[in-house]
């Protein structure tokens, strides 16, 4: 069933390949840039249609007149859809002050000496999420000055319509003279037009003012950038003695180990007043923490042990701390504005590895757990606390060193121990680290320190963001099946497991780009997951002038995947619940479901060239092109898709159906579009191509019903009784519980043979499948009763008589011939 599956999946997805080479090749015909320009056409033709001078009635004078009011209250209502320049203007000075902070921030690490990557992340991410919250504010204001704009001369015109009825009174005279003199339309016009230019002008004015900011904002951006370079050019410069001289050993001070005492008591002290400060803060997150924990442990009664949601029940409060943190580190990587402290982060980050291996248990695999999984777990939780301590950079590199020293060993040991035994995800996680660790005691021995710590800083916080979303996707899964076991429907309950093992492609990619994307952020390539997410959609190739993005490919993906997931689920929803509640059999439900499969796919394949582009009007050109190629190269598959078609619809074979074609019988497995599979009764299975089965000759068997009627020959010797056979034979048809009553098994005498009298029972049975071991019984009846009754069944005897022999033969044969 996976075979079939993946095979559906992959035909699918190179047909989207086709597709996007026909965007490729069909030019002007998927570009949709004939609507825009008529569009436009129709815009300029409104326009010239306006200028033309019509002389009014007072019909319309009466009619323009009335509607002024609605205008006006529509102008109203417009002003109180557009931003309010005041509130707006407030949040200035909040945004001036966070650029003039980030100037100061640069300022400072410009004249640092040495160049700290870390914090000039942390500056880009700031300086990140300020970008966008200006141009939030930048594209509120310029939509409200489209609108205004539009709504201004919306009201010139009207001006310019009363300038000429103005200009007409000297040639119309009359009513339409006093109502225009009477209602002092201009007085309201010119009302309009100044709240419309006030308003116009004190947005001009605050766009000017965001603009300004955001010039500041790209200088602070541009020389950033520059310093961002120049860190990463640090990472491979030899900024230490090689750990292996004296030199560097000469740099430690007891001054230093002072220095690492002093941290600590600092960070004692901290921790007291972070405790003291945010009090409130820590209680409701402990509250929440709790219920979180004690509605997964009231949950564990909800699912079967089974379930993978229940291994997480027994472990409420790890699994709720673990969440909790996971999902708090990453909205503040994420979404914050400044990162969190390094000892806020390290005190976070040590107690979610923690409740990592407290939920180690979890896992399936023994030596991913003993071997890999706690041993990394235990030195992140190590670093980390070294990190908080803020010990000083020789320690630093000594940590390093006998870290990666110790990790190569390690390495070593499984590899030569295990080699041959390990496969998949132990080999993904284990070789990394043994190469990574071997290329950090090189760079620490060859004096690159800088390498060194940037390996092992990169590494660090990926394998953590791994093991985060390694476990943050088994708690997905669990999850998941725990709302379908739960959802109050019977379907979705019996296939919780099912279903949630088809989300698993898309939580698992959601998991894999956010993990790619930390990563990138991780390995200083870029500075901020923004840039990161930026940077992978600029990613792009072009096939024949169009350009495909990941993006694009994602959506593309997504929507193949979405359709065959829908389409399993219709499946699953018409055979387990629709289908069987109306009596059908299982071939018409097999037969329905499938039609309905390739409906949604139909579906699946235009919303996937809307996605792709593609005009569907506008496929006639490469509608021809294909029918050509269909009538020379693809006779043969449209001709099987046609039969598939007519099979489904006539349905002249059902699944289950006996059939026999040619010498070939057995049981129809599977009506797909291209081919029929018939297994026989040897379990081969035999592909047959729709074409033949709707041009050649089928005999099926169960067609109309199950039934069937067995024939069983019988010979006797002459002279014997023919009532007495024929009350045999009618009494073992009797007697036999297989052989239904109607229609009434029948015994008959058909001739007289060469060598015996021929009979013959003719009974009817239930099932197909049934018949030789129903003629098999028979025959031992029938042979069993012929015994008892001494009545003989004779067989063929053949006289051979010798015209001449051979002298020799006759001596030889002389007292045979002679006795005889």
């Amino acid at each position: 069933m996976k075979k079939k599956k993946s095979t559906g999946l992959l035909y699918f997805f190179f047909v989207s390949l086709f597709l996007l080479f026909l965007q490729a090749a069909a030019f002007g015909a998927l570009v949709p840039g004939s609507a825009t320009e008529s569009s436009a056409g129709n815009k300029q033709a409104t326009a010239a249609d306006t200028q033309k001078t019509v002389t009014p009635t007072l019909v319309d004078i009466n009619t323009h007149i009335n509607q002024l009011p609605k205008r006006l209250i529509d102008l109203q209502q417009l002003f109180d859809e557009v931003v309010d320049v005041k509130t707006l203007t407030r949040q200035l000075p909040g945004l001036e002050k966070e650029i003039d902070d980030f100037s100061w921030r640069i300022h400072r690490e410009r004249t640092n000496p040495s160049l700290d990557y870390s914090q000039l992340a942390n500056i880009a991410a700031g300086l990140d999420i300020t970008r966008r919250r200006l141009e939030k504010l930048q594209a509120r204001v310029n939509k409200s000055l489209r609108l205004l704009s539009v709504a201004q001369k919306s009201w010139l015109d009207e001006k310019r319509l009363l300038e000429q009825w103005r200009s007409q009174e000297n040639r119309n005279t009359g009513e339409q003279l006093i109502l225009v003199r009477k209602i002092d339309l201009f007085t309201t016009v010119d009302g309009a037009l100044q709240q419309l230019q006030t308003r116009l002008a004190d947005l001009v004015d605050l766009s000017r003012k965001l603009a300004s900011e955001d010039v500041r904002l790209y200088e602070l951006e541009t020389e950033l950038n520059h310093l961002i370079a120049d860190a990463r050019g640090v990472h491979f410069e030899q900024t230490s003695p090689s750990i292996f001289s004296q030199r560097f050993y000469r740099r430690i001070r007891f001054e230093q180990v002072l220095l690492i005492r002093d941290n600590i008591h600092k960070l004692v002290q901290l921790y007291g007043r972070s405790v003291r400060s945010h009090g409130w803060i820590i209680f409701f997150s402990s509250v929440l923490i709790a219920g979180l924990a004690m509605g997964i442990s009231i949950s564990g009664r909800l699912v079967e042990p089974s379930n993978r949601w229940y291994s997480f029940t027994r472990r409420p409060i790890a699994t709720s701390l673990f969440v909790f943190l996971s999902l708090f580190l990453l909205a503040t990587t994420v979404f914050s504005t400044h990162n969190l402290t390094a000892y806020v982060n390290g005190m976070l980050s040590v107690i979610a590895i923690a409740m990592i291996i407290r939920l180690s248990g979890i896992l399936v695999d023994v030596w991913l757990r003993r071997y890999l999984l706690l041993p990394m777990a235990f030195v992140l939780i190590l670093t980390h606390l070294l990190e908080i301590c803020q010990i000083p950079t020789v320690f630093v590199h000594i940590y390093i060193f006998i870290i990666c020293f110790s990790s190569v060993l390690w390495y070593l040991n499984i590899v030569f121990r295990y080699c041959g035994k390990l496969s998949g995800i132990n080999l993904l996680l284990l070789h990394p680290a043994g190469w990574i660790s071997c290329a950090i005691v090189v760079a620490e021995g060859m004096g690159y320190g800088s390498i060194a710590l940037y390996l092992f800083s990169s590494f660090l916080y990926s394998v953590i963001a791994a093991l985060d979303f390694w476990f943050l996707f088994l708690f997905t899964q669990g999850l998941l099946e725990l709302f379908f076991y739960r959802v109050p429907l019977g379907i979705l309950k019996k296939n919780s497991t099912v279903l949630a093992r088809q989300c698993v492609p898309v939580v698992s990619l959601f998991y894999i780009v956010l993990f790619f994307l930390i990563s990138l952020v991780n390995w200083h390539i870029y500075p901020t997951i923004y840039d990161a997410a930026a940077g992978l959609a600029n990613v792009k190739f072009s096939i024949g002038g169009f350009d495909i993005t990941p993006g694009y490919v994602l959506v593309v993906l997504l929507v193949i995947y979405g359709s065959l997931i829908l389409s399993r689920m219709m499946q699953a929803l018409l055979l387990q619940e629709v289908l069987p509640h109306y009596g059908a059999e299982i071939g018409v439900q097999l037969s329905i479901t499938r039609l309905v499969h390739y409906a949604v796919m139909v579906v699946g394949f235009l919303v996937l060239l809307k996605v792709l582009g593609m005009q569907l009007n506008k496929l006639a050109i490469l509608g021809g092109a294909l029918g050509v190629g269909i009538g020379f190269g693809l006779q043969a598959i449209v001709n099987n898709f046609a039969g598939g078609l007519i099979l489904l619809f006539e349905r002249p074979l059902k699944v289950g159906d006996m059939i026999q074609v040619g010498n070939d019988m057995g049981e129809v497995k599977k009506l797909g579009l291209r081919a029929t599979v018939v297994r026989t009764f040897d379990n081969a299975d035999i592909v047959i191509p729709n074409s033949d089965l709707i041009t050649g000759q089928v005999t099926n068997w169960t067609l109309a019903d199950r039934h069937i009627r067995v024939k069983v020959p019988v010979g006797v010797a002459y002279g014997t009784d023919i009532a007495k056979v024929l009350e045999i034979l009618q009494g073992c048809a009797d007697n036999n519980p297989m052989v239904l009553n109607q229609p009434k098994a029948r015994a008959l005498f058909l001739a007289f043979g060469a060598s015996s009298l021929d009979f013959e029972l003719r009974v009817w049975i239930a099932e197909f499948t049934d018949r030789r071991l129903v003629l098999s019984e028979l025959n031992q009846d029938i042979e069993s009763e012929f015994s008892s009754a001494g009545i003989e069944i004779p067989f063929p005897q053949t006289d051979v008589h010798f015209r001449s022999l051979d002298d020799e033969v006759v001596e030889k044969l002389g007292p045979s011939l002679s006795g005889s």
